[in-house]
């Protein structure tokens, strides 16, 4: 048996458990794990740790792991943290596989707590054992009744089993999942609370569970980014395994934003970050909590063979105000209806009903009969001309369930449906809901979970395999940014830009009393003339940028003009001198810029340029690095630039080069040195013409 299958067992199979400082009172949280475990039917043994008692909960209990019969598989310890420090130090000696450790009071706890989990997280390299935790809720596999965890959830009733693991930063949430799952018939394969993370990880955890025989599916519940390798490893796994991952992330709202000197940072949201993360992964991001749990299904089970690709839902229904409902939300995912087909319109004839020609198959109440909803539905599952189905059930899924749901239970366990099924209750229907939930069917309660879902469904997943590898670092490029001072001028940042591959447009840099006019012999007027200050990254706000100069003559009366207009505005700033340009003009301007996230890694942003670039924050985002190839798709993302694209017969610009200079500066990423990098604006010329970058920033980190 593989190291992986040993520590799969031990996680998910154990024969044996021991609680650390189970209580005598189930009622308790830490007298919870062994009420749950007996209560939902464990066939391992069960030893609690009870050095005050000889007997907890009705079971012998032991004084400490050394005096159990055998060494245990898996060790939850529910108690405060020192003493379950000193816990986890005596499981780690004795050698136990898997430990799950419930106090906090670690680096959630501030400076004091950090040193306690790093002091925590040393005992665990080369032991043998694993640690889950700390601030761990702990593990439940429903099949097996290893039901380990305090979570008071599942005190409620049965859990039952399914084909979707959930993976979890916040205790709370895997009792959550079970608690809303149980009236949807929604099962788990097992659910897992990470806690801290300070050995077992998300990704870690996601790709021992990958081939689990009982998981189809992952959902992650996640608050933050850690451990990214093991999330990057687990996707590619999970990936080829043809396991797909759901993925519920905290943070959208802007107060998760980061302040930064540049538009790039505050163009950059921490929650653009984390969804130009997910989409790299390949993981489908869901915006709704209902959603990701209802939709589940579409993704385990029977829905695990349907094409992960296409637009065409095909929406059949017997209310068209409920069909309309879904119609509507569909388009805001950017899918399309595909209507009846002929062979769908001959199915509906031959039980006497008319359906029109709109997009909707609209059966009206004539078309409510079992034996017309049992062939609509098993045409369409059958019909080339659509993607995924969505039935819509009216009131009768409130006042005859089983009637109403027994044509889709039966269109189901007879066809095996090769794309996506949904249905839509527009009522509030339980025993509706249950029926098909028990049967592995997504069944959603509202319009627009169903439609996130059938577009997570529909829409390509594909992880991007060894992202890290797709970085070139060259020895010139890394030689001229370590001997960069900390604190770089624009006409440096431009010379480090054109090492990367993105040309710049010609310039000059003069001293706060030298004479420009012995360097302007062989430029191209116009010009432009900008001030050199540390102080001002954004030179226009201050006065501090001429255009359209046009002779030697008139620069000197340019730097002289600029001079004045930052004293004035700035009267702190330091001048260090003034960059002369060549002025170009183009098609359009664009901001391309690099930002480096402490948990993602760099990112790369591309939107509209210029001053206004915040004001209309149309961007995009992707990790970095990008080839030629994502770096196209980007410039198709930006709405704004289809000026650039030709819009209303606009001249075209060269897009190719604006994504081969993209890719270029993405390059930038593989040197952890540079902690912000911005290009604002890339001028891009017409088709043919090439990009120039003519304004950049650029930031070192401290320290080596």
């Amino acid at each position: 048996m593989s190291a992986d299958a040993t520590l799969r067992e031990a996680f998910l199979r154990p024969s044996a458990v021991a609680i650390v400082g189970a209580s005598a009172d189930p009622d308790k949280t830490s007298g919870r794990p062994v009420r749950f475990l007996r209560q939902h039917g464990f066939r391992g043994a069960i030893w609690p740790i009870n050095p005050r008692r000889r007997e907890v909960q009705g079971l012998p209990a032991y004084p400490n792991l050394r005096a159990l019969p055998r060494l245990p598989d898996h060790v939850y310890i529910a108690l405060d943290r020192d003493p379950a420090m000193a816990a986890c130090e005596e499981a780690v000696a004795l050698g136990v596989p898997v430990v799950g450790m419930l106090a906090n009071g670690f680096s959630e706890a501030g400076p004091e707590g950090f040193a306690r989990e790093e002091e925590l997280r040393r005992l665990v390299p080369g032991s043998g054992t694993r640690l889950l935790g700390p601030n761990s809720l702990g593990i439940v596999r429903p099949s097996t009744g290893f039901v380990c965890t305090a979570n008071a959830a599942f005190a409620a009733g049965e859990t039952r089993a399914g084909r979707i693991s959930v993976i979890s930063q916040s205790g709370s949430a895997i009792g959550a999942f079970v608690s809303r799952g149980r009236p949807r018939g929604i099962g788990f394969a097992a659910l897992v609370s990470v806690g801290n993370e300070a050995d077992l990880s998300v990704g870690r955890i996601g790709t021992l569970l990958v081939d689990d025989e009982e998981t189809d599916a992952f959902i992650l519940f996640l608050e933050s980014f850690k451990h990214a390798v093991d999330l990057e490893v687990f996707a590619k796994r999970a990936a080829q395994a043809g396991k797909s991952v759901l993925a519920y992330k905290l943070g959208r709202s802007a107060t998760g934003a980061e302040l930064a000197v540049s538009h790039t940072g505050a163009l950059v949201s921490s929650d653009a970050a984390a969804q130009a993360y997910l989409d790299d992964l390949g993981f489908h991001r869901f915006d709704m909590f209902e959603a990701v749990l209802e939709g589940a299904p579409l993704f385990a089970g029977q829905g695990r063979s349907a094409p992960l690709r296409g637009s065409r839902v095909a929406v059949v229904t017997t209310t068209g105000g409920g069909g309309a409902l879904i119609a509507d939300r569909l388009g805001l995912r950017g899918l399309t209806l595909a209507g009846a087909t002929e062979a769908v319109r001959r199915t509906v004839a031959a039980a006497g009903i008319h359906v029109a020609s709109g997009p909707l198959i609209d059966l009206t109440l004539a078309g409510a009969r079992p034996d017309v909803i049992r062939g609509v539905l098993g045409a369409l599952l059958d019909d080339p001309g659509c993607d995924a189905v969505v039935a819509v059930i009216g009131s009768s899924a409130e006042h005859v369930p089983e009637l109403t749901v027994r044509p889709i239970l039966d269109v189901v366990s007879a066809q095996k449906p090769r794309k996506p099924l949904a249905v839509f209750l527009v009522p509030h229907a339980e025993r509706a809901l249950a029926l098909l939930g028990e049967a592995g069917v997504a069944v959603f309660r509202t319009p627009e979970a169903c439609a996130d879902a059938v577009a997570a469904q529909l829409r390509p997943s594909q992880p991007r395999f060894d992202r890290a590898e797709a970085f070139r670092p060259t020895p010139q490029l890394h030689e001229a940014l370590r001997v960069l001072p900390r604190s770089i001028g624009e006409h440096q940042a431009l010379d480090i830009f054109a090492l990367a591959g993105v040309r710049a447009a010609r310039r000059c840099f003069v001293g706060p009393a030298e004479d420009p006019r012995p360097l302007l012999a062989d430029f191209a007027f116009p010009v432009v003339v900008k001030v050199a200050s540390a102080d001002l990254p954004h030179k226009s706000e201050h006065g501090g940028v001429r255009l359209n100069v046009s002779s030697a003559g008139e620069v000197g009366d340019a730097i002289a003009a600029v001079r004045a207009a930052v004293a004035c505005h700035a009267p702190a700033a330091g001048i260090d001198g003034f960059l002369i340009q060549e002025q170009k003009s183009g098609v359009q301007e664009v901001i391309l810029g690099l930002r480096r996230d402490p948990a993602i890694g760099a990112l790369i942003v591309l939107g509209i340029g210029g001053i206004f670039a915040e004001l209309y924050a149309d961007v995009t985002t992707r990790p970095a690095p990008v080839d030629a190839g994502e770096a196209a798709a980007m410039i198709d993302a930006v709405r704004g630039l289809a000026v650039a694209r030709g819009y209303r017969g606009r001249p075209k610009g060269d897009l190719a080069a604006l994504a081969e200079a993209i890719a270029a500066f993405s390059q930038l990423g593989a040197y952890p040195q540079i902690a912000e990098a911005e290009i604002n604006p890339v001028i891009v010329g017409r088709a043919g013409e090439g990009v120039w970058a003519v304004d950049g920033l650029l930031w070192l980190r401290a320290g080596p």
